[in-house]
């Protein structure tokens, strides 16, 4: 209560950072606390072009042309970004979400997502902004872990790359409980792990590696991510039935063949769901080396928006999917400082877990964001999941 007092009388325009679901919520947050907002602002600039809660949402590059000085409340949950963008910037005041959203009540409001995703994204955001402040615990917000490169869809601008694999099998079941055992072993909390391919229920034993996952203590959510064209069976659906289980479906139209049934299967056992419309595609997967300088290439990765979505594959921990999938092809060199090897023997496990939080915090650039088109925030859209015939080429380094 102190500081949401200190907040009302610092006499200072009050912005929320983030203009996703959470920004939403913490805007109602801020009405119930008595706190006036005067924007939102956020880096992606398509989310500027309606109001917000009806208020104006603001390009935060475009922030200082408008407010000299400001205090921010942050509701993203790659928290450290965005201190560190607000500090380049020249602003100094910012609190985190979390000190308004941990007793809020959400369920005496209606928002624009359905209230199972408001309240993961909500906790999500709570759990990570309250991490940033234990440093010396190796907390992961995210991590995707790949279980097939096989998909039912065969999408020209995959993100993931699927459309360059010309023999794509699924992951050995053997292999990815070994790389999730010694994760977990490196590990002290993980919120998430997002379960993708391809499409994951390509591989028919994804329901056991759900399970493994569902079963540890250290995650928080199973995040699994399906275009509703493959609804799982009786026998699978029995495992899924929990309540870490969140299903995120990307509803592409008449491609999302089993749509319906997936929906109808999900509800009638209670396990949560969260349906999108495939949107918010940009020209980012190609694989093409681009002989940037190293100042750009820390440009691409700085603006990035995909830079922390880390990714297990092989036993290797990625920063972003593009990386893991590009290494998978063997689309690009070795590089060895682009991935951490969680199974290297001459270290320890806490000199593994310093390495990880230096990997994911103090990286500027890595060496495959020459090999990338770029994925930044705003980047022009493009019609999503246009569909090819085969796989497309590309150059084999070895």
């Amino acid at each position: 209560m102190n500081i949401i007092e200190k907040i009302k009388n610092e006499g200072l325009p009050v912005i929320i950072f983030g203009a996703g679901i959470v920004g939403e919520v913490l805007y109602r947050a801020c009405c119930t606390a008595g706190i006036k907002v005067e924007c939102f602002c956020d880096n992606n600039i398509n989310k500027t072009k309606k109001p917000l809660c009806d208020i104006e949402v603001v390009h935060a590059p475009c922030l200082k042309t408008k407010y000299k000085d400001a205090l921010f409340l942050i509701s993203a949950s790659d928290i450290k970004d965005v201190v560190d963008q607000l500090q380049s910037s020249g602003y100094s005041r910012w609190y985190t979400s979390s000190l308004l959203l941990r007793d809020f009540d959400i369920y005496q409001y209606q928002f624009s997502a359905p209230i199972d995703f408001v309240e993961y994204a909500v906790a999500t955001a709570i759990l990570c902004q309250d991490n940033y402040s234990t440093p010396d615990k190796l907390f992961l917000r995210s991590v995707d872990i790949i279980i097939t490169e096989r998909c039912s869809l065969k999408c020209r601008d995959c993100s993931n790359l699927m459309q360059f694999y010309k023999n794509p099998v699924d992951c050995d079941i053997k292999e990815l409980m070994q790389n999730i055992e010694r994760f977990y072993a490196v590990v002290d909390e993980i919120n998430e792990f997002r379960v993708l391919g391809g499409e994951p229920f390509m591989n028919k034993e994804a329901h056991l590696i759900i399970k493994r996952l569902i079963d540890e203590p250290k995650v928080k959510k199973i995040v699994i991510y399906t275009n509703g064209t493959i609804v799982p069976k009786d026998e699978q659906i029995e495992y899924l039935k929990n309540k870490k289980v969140l299903f995120i479906i990307t509803d592409y139209g008449k491609l999302s063949r089993k749509l319906n049934a997936l929906i109808q299967k999900l509800s009638s056992n209670n396990i949560a769901f969260y349906l999108q419309k495939a949107k918010g595609w940009t020209d980012c997967a190609k694989i093409m080396r681009n002989n940037r300088s190293i100042e750009l290439q820390k440009e691409i990765f700085r603006n990035c928006c995909a830079k922390n979505t880390i990714t297990l594959s092989k036993g290797n921990l990625h920063r972003c999917p593009f990386s893991a999938n590009a290494a998978r092809l063997r689309a690009v060199p070795d590089f060895k400082d682009d991935y951490i090897d969680i199974f290297d023997e001459t270290i320890d496990i806490n000199k593994m877990k310093k390495r990880i939080r230096n990997f994911l915090l103090e990286k500027s650039f890595l060496e495959v964001c020459d090999y990338c088109n770029g994925r930044s925030f705003g980047d022009p859209e493009i019609q999503p999941a246009i569909q090819i015939v085969k796989p497309i080429e590309y150059y084999n380094y070895y």
